[in-house]
């Protein structure tokens, strides 16, 4: 039997809940849809009333093997009990937003000794009409956001420093955060609440008032407001990771100013912004759906270079907490994204030594034709209708 009509364990990946991992060996899914029901007394008429989508229960049972299985199995109960939801990678169902029910954990010392069970029920928490999309600050459990807030509202200092460096930095925060409410505003839609429309007009304030701009609780609430409302607002995974590099991105230079308190309230400001960012961009890519292992492997790295930088950045203005903060949120994201790429196809490259025909190409790779169409998207066609010597396409499974 060929590898392509196995389909044991080629969907199956290890689970964690905020990353916590455990394998499972049980796990299931319960769903439906809620509705009001009509039972009428000595008639034959019923009616239903569908009332929306039933919330998704998720049901799991975890073994832990090793030798340090009770320590292993404590770990889960704990970060189960932790307030709040997570992210959860089911082992066959992919990854979702939830918070933990119950878990119930279970030594049996007589009939399975050295041996840890544990048996919990899940609930999903994502937001009302997204999926993983739509949320800012909540799809990692890390107070990263928290520590930066508080390391930018103590080293953006404007009032300290004299004209016309004073104005130089100021401006930086004003252009960052009219590009942040420019977007925001680009990406509400017109029935969005009124309270949406305000927070854009407090930031456009900030933008062009320097009185508010030199108040750093002005700016910090103008910047976080503006990424939450994208956010909120950007449903679509790829739009959102793209918008919040390319906001990444904005602040990668600034105006030269002298070294001091200048200087670190610039860099305290690109590195809010950028905090902010990466966060986003790390959210937007744990939502997305990829085809293949080296999609989402470009995607981690992309995240993870913002998050190296700014820890750099941190590291060398002896901000430790941040520099910390920004290593374990780095470490939690990278594991998750491993998670999610674990199961997906990776991509093959096959020499032809000159151009080839699709229906060849597909042949060669996938021992079916008719597949080539899976091979036209990735591959130029020439005028001949035919690929170059190097054909690229999705690895078979």
């Amino acid at each position: 039997m060929s590898r392509t009509n196995c389909a044991i364990g080629m969907d199956v990946v290890p689970a964690s809940f905020k990353g916590v991992g455990f394998w499972c060996t049980d796990a299931d899914i319960e769903g439906g849809r809620r509705g009001a029901e009509g039972e009428f007394p000595f008639s034959e008429i019923t009616a239903y009333a569908d009332l929306g989508r039933k919330i998704r229960v998720y049901h799991l049972t975890a073994v832990f093997r090793e030798d340090d299985h009770v320590g292993d199995a404590s770990a889960l109960f704990l970060a189960c009990e932790s307030p709040g939801p997570g992210i959860l990678v089911h082992p066959t169902r992919g990854v979702t937003m939830a918070a933990c029910r119950s878990i119930k954990v279970s030594d049996k010392l007589e009939e399975a000794a050295g041996e840890t069970t544990a048996e919990m029920e899940f609930v999903e928490a994502n937001p009302v009409g997204t999926g993983l999309g739509g949320l800012l600050f909540g799809l990692i459990s890390s107070p990263l956001l928290t520590v930066s807030s508080a390391s930018f509202q103590r080293d953006y200092r404007p009032v300290v420093v004299s004209q016309p460096w004073r104005g130089d930095i100021i401006n930086v925060a004003q252009t960052l955060v009219q590009a942040v409410a420019t977007t925001a505003h680009q990406v509400l839609p017109p029935d969005a609440p009124l309270s949406e429309h305000r927070d854009i007009l407090r930031m456009e304030e900030v933008a062009n008032d320097d009185g508010l701009a030199v108040n750093p609780v002005n700016v910090d609430n103008a910047l976080s407001n503006g990424f939450v409302t994208i956010s909120s607002n950007v449903i679509d995974p790829v739009i959102n990771f793209n918008i919040m590099r390319r906001m990444a991105n904005l602040a990668t230079s600034a105006q030269r100013v002298p070294e001091g308190p200048a200087t670190e309230s610039v860099e305290a400001v690109l590195a809010r912004h950028r905090i902010l960012a990466a966060v986003g961009m790390a959210e937007a890519a744990m939502s997305r759906k990829y085809a293949y292992v080296n999609e989402a492997t470009l995607t981690l790295d992309t995240v993870m270079a913002v998050l190296e930088d700014e820890a750099k950045v941190a590291y060398d203005n002896c901000d430790n907490p941040l520099f910390l903060e920004i290593r374990k949120y780095a470490t939690q994201f990278s594991k998750m994204m491993n998670d999610l790429a674990y199961r997906l196809p990776g991509l093959v490259a096959v020499d032809f030594s000159g151009g080839v025909h699709p229906l060849v190409a597909a042949y060669t790779i996938y021992n079916d034709a008719k597949r080539h169409r899976e091979l036209e998207p990735r591959n130029i066609i020439d005028a001949n209708g035919r690929f170059g010597p190097l054909v690229t396409g999705i690895a078979p499974v």
